[in-house]
């Protein structure tokens, strides 16, 4: 062996010592809590109890900006009332307050019973009396306090 080659440490195991790939392995380990630590890198900041606030003022200052610049950017419009101040902005939170104001009676419209499906115990009795029958269709299962 020459002596430009150095012999890699090992640990009290026996294994060889790396350190540097152990701290970038590290990165790729979900912890203990069952988060992953590039998540908490990026997403850490949420976990404060400002976090809420400072996202709200800072949408609210995004929108105050463009309004301003409402005022002072000259758009060539092909109806008036496009070319008022806030338009687009009052536009905007008009149309999604339609569509929230919307989705209730839709969601009403298409939401289905919770019995839709039948009850959990086991097949309709009114398919085939025979499978019926021989499946205890309508008896409570096993799971559900029955025998």
């Amino acid at each position: 062996m020459s002596e430009e080659t150095k012999t890699p440490e090992r640990d009290s195991s026996g294994r060889f010592i790396r350190r540097a790939a152990e701290r970038v392995n590290a990165l790729s380990r979900t912890g203990p809590g069952g988060e992953h630590p590039m998540g908490r890198i990026f997403f850490g900041w949420t976990e404060s109890k400002a976090a809420g606030a400072l996202v709200f003022w800072a949408v609210a200052a995004i929108a105050v900006l463009l309004v301003l610049l409402d005022l002072v950017i000259v758009r060539p419009e092909r109806i008036a009332l496009a070319g008022a101040a806030g338009f687009y902005a009052l536009w905007g939170f008009g149309a999604f307050t339609a569509i929230c104001l919307a989705a209730w009676p839709l969601g009403r419209l298409l939401r289905r019973d919770d019995n839709y499906y039948g009850e959990a115990s086991g097949p309709p009795a009114d398919i085939d009396p025979a499978i019926a029958e021989d499946k205890g269709a309508g008896k409570p299962g096993p799971d559900e306090g029955g025998a």
